[in-house]
C-alpha cells in the first residue's frame, strides 16, 4: 500500500489494520457525582491513608526531578532488539495519532505488546480493571537491564510501559486517577535524545516544563496535562508505582532537590 494510499485512522505506518477502540467518552468517564449519587454517597470517599499519601505528594512539585539518569547508550543497545515489533498505543477511531507503545510490566501472561493502555486491556479482557492488576514483568523488563537500577527500587510496579511518540504523536488534554483515592502515582523517565524543547512538549498547569534527556521525574498527573512530539522517537518510560506511604517515603529521598 503506498503512502498516498493509507488511511491513517484505519491503518498504521505500515499499512497494517489498526485494532481502534471507540473515541472517548467523556461524559460517562467523568461521572463522578452520579456514581456518588448511586453509591448511596459513598462511592470515592478516601481513606485516612489516602489523604496521609496525597497530603505529603503535594509537597513536592508537580514535575520534580529525581535521583536517577537513565544511561541512554547502553538503553538504546538493548532496545534495538526490539526494532519492528512496537505496535500502535490506543488507537481511537477516526483519529490519526503517530505513537506506539511496549509493555514492560503487565497482566499475567502479556507479552511486550499486550496491555498497553488501560481500554485496550478492557476491551481484550472483557473485565474492569485497576492499575495493580498489572503486575507481571514482560521480557522487555528483564531484557532492559538499564532501567533496572530504577525499575526495581520500586518493585512490585503496577501498569509500565514505554511510549514512543513519533513526529506528530500527541496525547490530548486528560488527567491520569484525579481523585484522592487514585491506587497509583506516576514516575515518568525520558529516554531519547528527543525529549526536550525542540523535539518534545509535556505541557501542563499552564506551561511546558523542562525535560532532560535520560531524567527521571514524579509527574503530578492528577493535573491536566498533554504532550506533543516534532520528532520521531520521543521515548518515555511510564510507571505506575503502588500509592502505599512507604513508596511515597521512598519517592521523598529519591527526589533530587531535598
Amino acid at each position: 500500500m503506498a503512502d498516498k494510499e493509507i488511511d491513517y485512522t484505519k491503518f498504521d505506518k505500515d499499512g497494517k489494520p489498526l485494532n481502534t477502540v471507540p473515541k472517548a467518552n467523556q461524559a460517562k468517564q467523568a461521572g463522578y457525582y452520579d456514581k456518588w449519587i448511586e453509591s448511596g454517597k459513598t462511592w470515592g470517599e478516601p481513606t485516612p491513608e489516602d489523604i496521609k499519601c496525597e497530603l505529603q505528594l503535594d509537597a513536592l512539585c508537580d514535575f520534580e526531578p529525581l535521583k536517577w539518569e537513565i544511561d541512554l547508550g547502553w538503553f538504546k543497545k538493548e532496545i534495538k532488539a526490539y526494532d519492528g515489533k512496537w505496535v500502535p498505543y490506543l488507537r481511537r477511531e477516526g483519529v490519526v495519532n503517530n505513537r506506539e507503545g511496549l509493555c514492560l510490566v503487565g497482566l499475567p501472561g502479556d507479552e511486550p505488546w499486550d496491555s498497553l493502555s488501560m481500554p485496550e486491556a478492557r476491551r481484550r479482557t472483557g473485565r474492569k480493571l485497576s492499575e495493580l492488576d498489572f503486575d507481571t514483568p514482560t521480557q522487555l523488563y528483564h531484557d532492559l537491564k538499564s532501567l533496572h537500577p530504577l525499575l526495581d527500587y520500586w518493585k512490585p510496579l503496577g501498569r509500565t510501559m514505554i511510549v514512543n511518540s513519533g513526529a506528530g504523536g500527541w496525547f490530548p488534554p486528560h488527567k491520569d486517577q484525579p481523585l484522592l483515592t487514585r491506587d497509583t502515582f506516576r514516575v515518568c523517565a525520558f529516554i531519547s535524545n528527543n525529549v526536550t524543547h525542540d523535539a518534545y512538549e509535556w505541557h501542563m498547569d499552564g506551561r511546558v516544563w523542562p525535560i532532560k534527556a535520560g531524567g527521571v521525574y514524579y509527574i503530578n498527573t492528577k493535573k491536566t496535562h498533554r504532550t506533543h512530539a516534532w520528532k520521531n522517537n520521543s521515548l518515555h518510560l511510564v510507571m505506575n508505582i503502588p500509592k502505599t506511604w512507604e513508596n511515597v517515603l521512598k519517592l521523598m529521598s529519591a527526589t533530587l532537590n531535598y
